[in-house]
């Protein structure tokens, strides 16, 4: 039995998951890691980086005890449609479990056994990217037709279409570096043509974070290309380095600019004041945290603080100045699982950047792909999602996992 097939399976499903929302994927994961159960065997004694990253799992699980947000196990019925598992601190824990699985399953894929697989998927992605450039062009009409002519309605669409853009960047460095390295300046001309097309494609879907992602996943190539042995570590230890420091970082950032007087876009200006609240929060309970998802909780509005509100148009004063959640990651770490968890955190990564091997003793499309992966990740983890966000890390889980598929691929050429 090969693990390929049950990933190429669950790759054609990631477009239309993508196109529903992308609220899906972690369903599909906890569907894709099940047979690796048949595969996977258990390495004894475990890796450090992953007993690390339990660790810091089972700490958030342990803080929704003091969290405010608490609100039970699950909901709902499974019959009639609208079970939902509610504790945060179950997904959390299902999604790491099944996250190691599908690793651990994608793991003993033999080389050359992906042949077929790896087309599939990389079709599959190919066909994310076409679906998203006709969102570009035809997005109002197709979310006017789908969700009808309330404003609210559509506005659900077009969270919809940004979603899918965010998931498609994830899996963007994937496609691009397996052509970029083929033979011939024609495909590097081809890869670059898909990057900006995709750059393009993410401004007219409004999705500003996916459009720095890109920057960032091109400056990731450009590090590990300049640092063949030690880019990696640079990578994953910058962004350990960021989750220790960041409630000192954004905050000298912020009076920093303000000082300069630097006027930020309107949805930059809105994260930076949730951000600065964020901060005070972190330093309310800075041991242990408020507890997992407790942003959800936090109900300031402009109105309470009027030297924001006196910068915005009277119809702001209701708007939570915390929209559910940071759209940090690394700031929401410090708020709700406080110094405990940013430490556990920010060790996981300095562990799993010294256990990666060195770059350049990687196959060049698979060297570029997890670099460009790191660098989308980094500013998903910056600008967009709740760090509790299952669906988000179990895209970025099957995307470690596309990558082991990909590497599995004989590329005689190369």
């Amino acid at each position: 039995m090969s693990y390929a097939p049950i990933l190429a399976a669950a790759f054609v499903l990631w477009p239309v998951i993508g196109l529903l929302g992308a609220q899906g994927y972690g369903p599909l994961l906890a569907i894709t890691a099940l047979p690796a159960l048949a595969l996977a065997r258990p390495k004894m004694p475990p890796a450090i980086y992953a007993l690390m990253a339990l660790a810091f799992v089972g700490w958030a699980a342990i803080s929704e005890t003091w969290s405010p947000a608490t609100r039970g196990l699950i909901s709902g019925n499974l019959l009639e449609g609208d079970f939902a598992i509610r504790a945060s601190s179950v997904r959390i824990v299902l999604t790491t479990l099944f996250g190691m699985l599908a690793v651990a399953g994608a793991l003993r894929i033999a080389s050359g056994t992906a042949q077929v697989s790896s087309r599939v998927m990389l079709g599959a992605f190919a066909v994310q990217g076409l679906v998203l450039a006709v969102s570009a062009v035809f997005g109002h009409q197709v979310v006017a037709m789908v969700y009808g002519a309330d404003p609210m309605e559509q506005a659900k669409g077009f969270q919809n279409i940004a979603r899918n853009a965010n998931a498609f960047l994830i899996v963007l460095p994937i496609l691009a570096a397996y052509i970029a390295v083929r033979p011939g300046w024609r495909w590097k001309g081809i890869a670059a043509a898909m990057v900006l097309a995709a750059a393009i494609i993410v401004v007219l879907n409004g999705s500003d974070s996916a459009l720095i992602g890109i920057g960032f996943m091109l400056l990731a190539g450009f590090i590990v290309w300049l640092a063949p042995k030690t880019g990696y570590r640079w990578l994953i230890s910058l962004m350990a380095g960021y989750v220790a420091a960041a409630p000192v970082l954004i905050g000298t950032a912020i009076n920093m600019m303000r000082k300069m007087g630097v006027e930020l876009p309107a949805s930059f200006q809105s994260r930076a004041w949730s951000w600065e609240l964020v901060i005070g929060k972190a330093v309310e309970k800075p041991l242990t945290g408020h507890g997992v998802a407790a942003s959800k909780t936090w109900r300031d509005t402009y109105s309470d603080h009027p030297a924001w509100l006196a910068q915005l148009p009277d119809f702001w004063a209701a708007y939570p100045v915390v929209p559910g959640h940071p759209h940090n990651m690394a700031l929401q770490i410090w708020a709700e699982t406080g110094v405990v968890g940013a430490v556990l955190a920010g060790l996981t990564l300095v562990l799993i950047a010294f256990r990666l091997p060195m770059p350049k003793t990687l196959r060049p499309d698979v060297r570029y792909a997890i670099a460009g992966l790191v660098g989308v990740v980094a500013s998903l983890f910056s600008f967009s999602y709740s760090v509790w966000n299952d669906s988000f890390w179990a895209s970025v889980v099957l995307a470690a996992c596309a990558i082991i598929l990909l590497s599995r691929r004989n590329r005689a050429s190369l």
